[in-house]
């Protein structure tokens, strides 16, 4: 009898809350109510399928209960919660998922989608999207009271992330089968609820009661669905290079808009694409119409996220008020976009929208660049560039991260200009530093960021995958049967689930949940970077005791942008025109990779050339003068033997430890100190399954295990038939680190090249090759690892599958290549960053096995005698000069390059 009162009591409240809601008044009192009343009711309720007849159901608590926290949200005023109080009021839902049907989750997360939509965060909206999607729908759930959570088809959400991540292509795809649908069951298009005549058949059908009022109820869904279509589809056909069709599309919308009771939107539309055609006085004259609507204030009749949709369409307005004065060039242009700048800030106050900010930001740096106040333009286009870094903090693949740069492309490369035209070396560095590996730094801190979930080192194999969940006992699975298929030369076979296994890769690292962990970290500050350098110590061991540069070069047509931070404080930027010899040699030396052409990869003892030919001559002395530099390369610039860099007549290594970064926001995230005794684990692969045989393999591991003796041996040696995929990957799952000393792996193998697939490069073993995607799966302890291999830090250029992952659906039947923008740091070497190293020894070239072998043997004895990891490989480049210093020597281990910060 008590859940029955409790019931009846809750389920009035809920009416209750209901009505407040869709009236606009305050909530949140009839909220707590609702939580204090579901949670008496969920404890009094016996198990399901006791004896004891249930007076209601827990999902029809959790149904009403969840409904309610999607509404909240839009409750309460305008701005009213920041991203981290958004996130908190979703963590408390939480409780109560797991009395809901899957059909209940599936509106739950639609409703979380939906509003991430709206916050503009697409990236996390499509990963709810994702998830929703695995989930059936319940067609016949109970409202007790509560409307239908009415998000729509999963697939318009889905449409408008795509679009909205600017991938237009997939989301016309999407809707395609989507608008089919919605034609044949609307032939005469959306319903206009405002005309009597569209709304008479309907009337007759409410009339009927029973089955005609749920067909009004889902022909209006559809109809609503469908108004939405037409507007994503609109805006997916500008971004694909259609404007004329996506203005006519905007056209036959705008009676919908007004109907609707949101003109401005319509407006808004055909303004931009006017703009777009380059038509100013078409596009002023579309904004005087809309002008009005954002003079009224008054919202009374509307609710708070009607009323916060009218401020983010507000700060578009002026931000293409903004780009309408400045094209027409009428005098005081300049202060006329500065007052539509600063009243579009006003909008967004209060709630962040990073990519109308980033559009708003943008004009404000134009308009002071028309004043000649370069200390304004700066200013804003370095907000600008930290807005765009938020727009996709959570990188969710090659696809989304190459389109992202490449549709935000102009407004880095403009202020990149303005930067190189008055030597901004700080916004330099920020704007490089997103054009190279934008996706690493984040990806990188999010490895380093929570070992709560670190697999324990003391399980089995089997326990660790269960423990990631079942995406990752999935993986696992796959994995396996790819293997079963390569053993068996089913090609096909192997090859679609290769396909299959990248997909579920993505969607494990765009769905972790720790993305919030680093949602709102602070953006990369050069400030910190100097701050780095100046508390860099010098060699453990007492040598080497110069000071620690970093140099950051990005590629430009008209030749090499360096960057250079010291300690002191200093950061300074200028451009290195190339000669035309240094041209063609760079140009040679592509060539003379593709063709494999090993003979000559010392390129500057082939070639003749030396720092100082790529960049400023006053950079490359300091480079020389210091004890470390750690050097972010760009584009071909990855390729080349920075071990073997020459200045003034010599080898720059001699003085100078050199360690390679994706870029330079990486530096403090790879920051490793080694403390302890150094603990070696070898594997030797002497018969690998691919590739010819590696005898050297053997007895190098013998050598250096009976060198380094028991007491720096993690354990024995592995060889032989012994050195599997399954032994790699148990080894790969050894995390976390172990305080009190430090950990080494060297595998002495054959690396796999797959220049067309992201995730297919990998480790040959005795019986398989393990690839990228799972070194990217693993948590292990080894903080340094040596890849004794050919080519293990080769960079894909393209992704022949498109780039499609599962978040983006399923790949179209005949794939498109796609060139991967920006320096995707997608190497072996960065899986093994990923994984837990801080310092890994590897390769973008071929390399004789022989020499690899003795500079690791050098490697390792300097290391063990206490010095740092990239000093240690200083030390053990210079001792494999010294041993044979001509260019037929070099050219045999010229690619070996320490990736590192220490």
């Amino acid at each position: 009898m008590e859940v029955h009162n409790l019931a009846t009591r809750f389920f009035e409240s809920g009416a209750r809350y209901w009505q407040a809601a869709d009236a606009g008044q305050p909530t949140g009192r009839l909220f707590q109510e609702l939580i204090l009343l579901g949670r008496r009711i969920l404890a009094a309720l016996p198990a399901p399928g006791g004896t004891t007849t249930r007076p209601v159901e827990a999902s029809h608590v959790a149904g009403v209960l969840l409904d309610a926290f999607g509404r909240e949200l839009t409750t309460h005023p305008s701005g009213a919660r920041t991203h981290r109080q958004a996130e908190e009021h979703w963590a408390r839902a939480e409780e109560f998922t797991p009395h809901a049907t899957p059909g209940q989750l599936r509106s739950f997360l639609s409703g979380k989608a939906q509003y991430e939509l709206q916050e503009g965060r697409a990236g996390e909206a499509l990963a709810l999207v994702e998830q929703a999607t695995g989930l059936e729908d319940d067609a016949s759930r109970p409202s007790h009271g509560t409307p239908s959570a009415l998000y729509g088809d999963l697939r318009i959400l889905r449409a408008e992330a795509l679009y909205r991540l600017y991938d237009a292509e997939t989301a016309l795809e999407v809707l395609a089968p989507l608008e089919a649908e919605l034609a044949a069951l609307l032939p005469d298009g959306p319903i206009d609820e405002t005309d009597p005549e569209a709304m008479r058949p309907l009337g007759a059908l409410l009339a009927q009661g029973g089955d005609g009022t749920r067909t009004v109820a889902r022909l209006l869904q559809a109809s609503t669905v469908y108004v939405r279509l037409l507007d994503v589809k609109a805006g997916a056909l500008r971004d694909t290079g259609a404007p004329e069709a996506a203005e006519q599309a905007y056209l036959r919308r705008m009676p919908m808009y007004t109907a609707a009771g949101l003109p401005e939107a319509g407006l808004l539309q055909l303004a931009r694409c006017a703009l777009d055609r380059g038509a100013v006085a078409e596009a002023s004259r579309r904004l005087d119409q809309a002008a009005p609507l954002f003079e009224d204030t008054s919202a009374a009749d509307r609710t708070s996220m009607r009323a916060r949709l009218r401020l983010v369409r507000g700060a578009e307005y002026c931000r293409l008020r903004a780009a309408a004065v400045r094209l027409s060039k009428a005098d005081g242009w300049c202060e006329q976009a500065l007052r539509w700048c600063e009243r579009g800030a006003r909008c967004l106050a209060g709630h962040p929208y990073d990519t109308l900010a980033a559009g708003l930001l943008a004009e404000r740096a134009r308009a002071h660049r028309g004043r000649a106040d370069r200390a304004g333009a700066a200013r804003a286009y370095l907000e600008m560039a930290h807005a765009l870094d938020r727009v996709l903090r959570v990188p969710l693949g090659h696809r989304f991260d190459t389109l992202h740069l490449r549709h935000r492309r102009p407004l880095f490369v403009e202020a990149l200009a303005f930067a190189e035209q008055t030597a901004d070396a700080p916004l330099c560095a920020v704007v490089t530093d997103l054009l190279k590996a934008r996706a690493f730094s984040a990806r990188l801190s999010l490895a380093r960021s929570d070992v709560r979930n670190t697999p324990d080192a003391s399980a089995g194999t089997g326990e660790r995958d269960a423990r990631h969940g079942p995406d990752h006992a999935g993986f696992a699975e796959l994995t396996e049967r790819i293997r079963d298929a390569e053993r068996h030369e089913r090609w096909e076979e192997a090859d679609r689930l290769s396909v299959e296994r990248a997909e579920l890769l993505t969607r494990i690292r765009a769905l972790d949940p720790r993305w919030r962990l680093i949602r709102d970290d602070p953006p990369f500050d050069p400030d910190r970077l100097t701050r780095f350098l100046a508390a860099y110590p010098s060699d453990a061991a007492g040598s080497n005791p110069g000071r620690c540069v970093a140099l950051s070069l990005y590629e430009r047509p008209e030749g090499i942008l360096a960057l250079l931070a010291t300690p002191d404080g200093g950061l300074r930027t200028d451009v290195r025109r190339l000669g035309d010899d240094t041209r063609g040699a760079l140009e040679a030396y592509q060539r003379e990779l593709r063709r494999g052409a090993a003979a000559r990869l010392d390129f500057w003892a082939h070639h003749g050339l030396g720092l100082a030919d790529l960049i400023p001559p006053e950079f490359a002395e300091e480079v020389a003068d210091s004890g470390t530099c750690l050097l972010s390369p760009h584009g071909h610039l990855h390729n080349l033997p920075w071990t073997l860099v020459r200045h003034r007549g010599g080898h720059v290594i001699r003085e100078t430890a050199i360690g390679i970064l994706p870029n330079l926001s990486s530096a403090p995230l790879l920051d490793h100190r080694p403390t302890g005794t150094v603990r070696a684990t070898l594997l030797g692969v002497d018969q690998p399954s691919r590739g010819k045989p590696l005898p050297g393999a053997l007895e190098a591991v013998c050598r250096l295990a009976d060198w380094l003796g028991p007491e720096r041996l993690r354990g024995r040696p592995v060889t032989g038939d012994r050195a599997t995929v399954a032994a790699l990957h148990d080894l790969l799952l050894s995390g976390p680190p172990v305080r009190g000393r430090t950990e080494v792996l060297q595998i002495i193998t054959h690396g796999v090249t797959a220049p067309g697939e992201p995730f297919g490069a990998g480790v040959t073993m005795a019986d398989g090759t393990l690839e990228t995607g799972q070194v990217l799966m693993s948590r292990m302890c080894f903080e340094e690892v040596l890849l004794t291999m050919c080519s293990t830090s080769l960079r894909a250029t393209a992704d022949r599958s498109g780039g499609h992952g599962a978040l983006a659906g399923a790949a179209p039947v005949t794939p498109r290549p796609l060139e991967l923008a920006g320096d995707a740091a997608n190497a072996l070497v960065h899986a093994f960053h990923e994984a837990g190293a801080a310092f890994v020894l590897a390769s973008p070239v071929p390399i004789r096995s022989a020499p690899a072998i003795r500079h690791s043997k050098w490697w390792t004895f300097h290391r063990c005698q206490g010095h740092a990891p990239l000093e240690a490989a200083r030390r053990a480049a210079v001792a494999l000069l010294d041993a044979d210093d001509s260019s037929e020597r070099t050219d045999k281990w010229a690619g070996i390059t320490a990736y590192g910060a220490r």
